[in-house]
């Protein structure tokens, strides 16, 4: 009874002291919070077009996308285009960007809410680093992107003070105490160069021919089709009932719309491509792709690389038919001026891609690694059947022709009612058919009474006949007169 009075006494001052220790903490950052008098926007003179450089930190990575000549570039991947739009639109965010609410919070306050800045080993809570540069390199605008806004418990629970909702986020400004609440939660403001790379790339259509270089020669191989219209490629040097197999190898459509997650420098091509798979594409509409592909093994995981070389000869003008009438000519001038700017613009965007390594997925190039035996398809031999007698199915006997071969006998002659002999059976050689068939002419009359000998039919071309028509005839009566012997 004593020990558990004891263990009642020992709970009630461990909650005692628990209850002391956090009335003690909340009211530290009650002390260490005060109102601050809010504004309207988080920068109210925010300048869009003095911004030439941002730069984005956390503890392990940096990203910078800042303005080289008359464009944007990421400096982390040598210097490739930056996505324009994408950059835009975070920037008019920025300058339009309300506050919900705001607080002044100690130093050591921050951590909890994630607005320390990265760098400092000894701090906890570090958030994402972000720096506006003018032209002069000097920053305009800096900020951390803290913590979001929840109702989960813990720390941001003691946050409740600011009077925001659930999903905002907490920001503080340089060399300001002031934490503001913001209901942009800036997930495009990412710190992964990949995320800010313009993803703009080639796109072949109108293949007129593809011829692949594979390290070993026997793997090699060449496809083309003579006219646009043309669905199927031919494979050269193909063998009889040999074709490409369209399952295994979609020539056609082959990077039609490719795109890449992330780019290497232009002086790693070399060593990234090292035993590359070639291959040169024409088009209908005169561009020329020279490609190369490879497979390498990176941290464990296989990754595929591709670098491209564009060019086309575009004509220059049209050559109006023979009596092409004016208002045709008219027509067709301005849809071949039309037509030729879009290839213009097309082998503008295309030449930027040239020499930089990209990283594709294998589904984008597989078709350049397929070996020849790999996309040949064989067709299957198949044996002639016999052919057939209109009319006729197969092993039905034609009349007039036996169905094997076997002597052909003579009707046998009524027998004389005195006599039991059986009088001799004419026999002639067996006739043969051969196949295939020819024409069928009618076999020529004969006797009645006797059949075809050999000598009759020596000269004649046997052939099946037209199916005749069979006449039936009644068996003579048991008292027909006996038929009498021809005399000799």
């Amino acid at each position: 009874m004593k020990k558990s009075i004891l263990l009642l006494v020992i709970l009630a001052g461990i909650l005692g002291v628990a209850y002391y220790k956090k009335n003690e903490r909340n009211s530290r950052l009650h002390r260490s919070s005060a109102s601050v008098k809010t504004r309207e926007l988080l920068f109210p003179d925010f300048d869009i077009n003095g911004i030439k450089k941002l730069h984005i930190k956390e503890d392990k990575q940096e990203t910078t996308i800042e303005i080289k000549g008359d464009q944007w570039v990421v400096a982390e991947r040598s210097g490739y285009p930056a996505n324009k739009e994408k950059l835009q639109e975070v920037l008019m965010s920025l300058k339009y960007e309300p506050i919900k609410a705001g607080r002044r919070i100690g130093k050591d306050s921050w951590g909890k809410i994630g607005v320390n800045s990265p760098g400092d080993a000894t701090a906890f809570g570090v958030g994402t680093l972000v720096e506006l540069h003018d032209d002069k390199g000097t920053v305009k605008h800096s900020f951390v992107l803290g913590g979001s806004v929840t109702s989960s418990g813990g720390a941001n629970d003691q946050m409740s003070m600011f009077g925001g909702g659930s999903g905002n986020r907490f920001v503080r400004l340089k060399d300001e105490d002031t934490i503001w609440e913001i209901g942009n939660k800036y997930d495009n403001l990412v710190n992964k160069p990949a995320e800010w790379l313009l993803k703009d790339f080639i796109a072949i259509s109108k293949i007129k021919d593809i011829t692949v270089t594979a390290p070993k020669a026997e793997d090699s191989w060449k496809a083309s089709r003579k006219a646009e219209a043309d669905t199927e490629f031919t494979l050269e040097g193909a063998k009889p009932g040999e074709s490409i197999d369209t399952g295994k190898a979609d020539v056609s459509n082959l990077l039609s719309s490719p795109a890449f997650s992330d780019v290497l420098a232009k002086d790693k091509a070399a060593e990234t491509l090292k035993d590359a798979v070639k291959a040169v594409i024409t088009t209908f509409e005169g561009f020329t792709y020279t490609i190369q592909a490879a497979k390498k093994s990176v941290d464990g995981s296989d990754k595929w690389y591709m670098t491209v070389t564009t060019t086309a000869q575009i004509a220059g003008k049209r050559e109006p038919a023979k009596d092409e009438k004016e208002e045709d000519k008219k027509k067709k001038d301005e849809e071949f001026a039309a037509n030729k700017k879009t290839l213009e613009e097309k082998l503008a965007k295309e030449k930027a891609c040239d020499g930089w390594v990209y990283e594709v997925t294998e589904y984008t190039i597989n078709t350049l690694f397929k070996k020849r035996s790999e996309i040949v398809k064989v067709e299957e031999k198949k044996e002639p059947s016999a052919p057939s007698v209109p009319g006729t199915t197969p092993n039905t006997p034609i009349p007039g022709v036996p169905a094997t071969p076997a002597p052909a006998q003579a009707p046998e002659p009524a027998k004389p009612a005195t006599s039991s002999a059986t009088p001799p059976t004419a026999t002639t050689k067996p006739i043969t058919v051969t196949t295939p068939p020819i024409a069928v002419p009618p076999l020529p009359d004969m006797p009645k009474t006797t059949s075809p000998t050999a000598e009759a039919l020596k000269d004649k071309a046997v052939t099946p006949p037209a199916t005749p028509k069979v006449e039936l005839k009644p068996a003579p009566a048991a008292d027909a007169p006996k038929t009498e012997e021809p005399k000799k």
